[in-house]
């Protein structure tokens, strides 16, 4: 079957994109490999999404999806193993027997924060680890936190929550961040913030089913409230790594439209390298996306 449009991914951009295509009149499918509302479900709660004064991520996801279901959107639960061009369509392929062809694309898989290894990691993630300090900091006010990492995003979000957090520590590998010299110089100015160096963290513990404490260095334990993890993300990205729209770390690369050097072919959500990673921006690049991609359609 051909449909004008087909969505990879299931989060909030790629949800979004499939509300406004159906609106816009295309035959559109959305191929999703696990669960609706991605990282949505790890998510505890969520207090700056729009009408939302207070929910949890898998609650909203759930909203998402019914909204989509409500507006009779074909989807199906699939995991794409890869994409090509042929002729003037794109083939995307769930395996040898499976294939769609489509006239535009729009790829919303996303990313997923690399972990630590670490016994209850995935299962306290979004109950105590978290790997957005401005999605999920607000919820830790005058309580003690801890971020590892040593680069950018770690120093950049340990100084966030040291605006609302009673302490933070840093905790990181070697004996000097990595971070620019100038987000360096404004952590120093806080008198809040603890950084342990030549540290790793090698246990994390629970108590009624969310995190209780850390241990560093298989000694020292210290009592958290929250674990922020920033020693990197893992873009979704290995089914197009032969379209060559790639920046080096493997984020898909856009210009103002969201349309990737293919042309028909976007991309929106965390698969994309920006500066800001929100629910609320991902949700806007879908619109953006799916608008652009009917005008595509309709000028071809």
């Amino acid at each position: 079957m051909k449909y004008d449009l087909i969505i990879v991914g299931m989060g909030p951009a790629g949800i979004t994109a499939a509300i406004y295509a159906k609106r816009s009149g295309l035959n559109v499918l959305v191929l999703e490999k696990s669960m609706p509302g991605g990282l949505l479900n790890y998510m505890d709660n969520i207090d700056n999404y729009p009408g939302e004064v207070n929910i949890s991520g898998s609650d909203l996801a759930f909203k998402m999806f019914e909204h989509l279901k409500s507006l009779k959107v074909d989807y199906k639960f699939k995991n794409v193993e890869r994409i090509i061009l042929e002729d003037n369509l794109k083939k995307v392929i769930i395996s040898d027997d499976e294939y769609y062809f489509t006239k535009t694309v729009i790829i919303a898989t996303g990313r997923t924060p690399k972990k630590l290894g670490l016994a209850n990691e995935e299962e306290l993630f979004g109950k105590g680890i978290s790997s957005c300090a401005i999605c999920d900091g607000p919820l830790y006010k005058d309580q003690v936190v801890a971020v590892v990492g040593g680069g950018n995003s770690a120093v950049s979000e340990a100084i966030y929550l040291s605006n609302t957090c009673e302490k933070v520590y840093v905790i990181h590998r070697r004996e000097s961040l990595r971070a620019d010299d100038k987000l360096v110089k404004c952590l120093d100015k806080k008198n809040n913030i603890e950084i342990i160096y030549n540290s790793n963290i090698t246990a994390i513990d629970k108590e009624n089913g969310r995190i209780k404490s850390i241990t560093i260095n298989d000694k020292d334990k210290i009592d958290i409230a929250c674990l922020f993890t920033y020693i990197g993300f893992v873009p979704m990205t290995s089914f197009v790594n032969t379209l060559n729209i790639l920046d080096d770390n493997g984020y898909i690369l856009v210009d103002n439209n969201y349309e990737t050097k293919v042309k028909g072919i976007y991309a929106i959500g965390d698969i994309i390298k920006k500066d800001i990673y929100q629910i609320i921006t991902s949700c806007g690049e879908g619109a953006i996306a799916a608008i652009n991609a009917s005008k595509y359609i309709e000028s071809e």
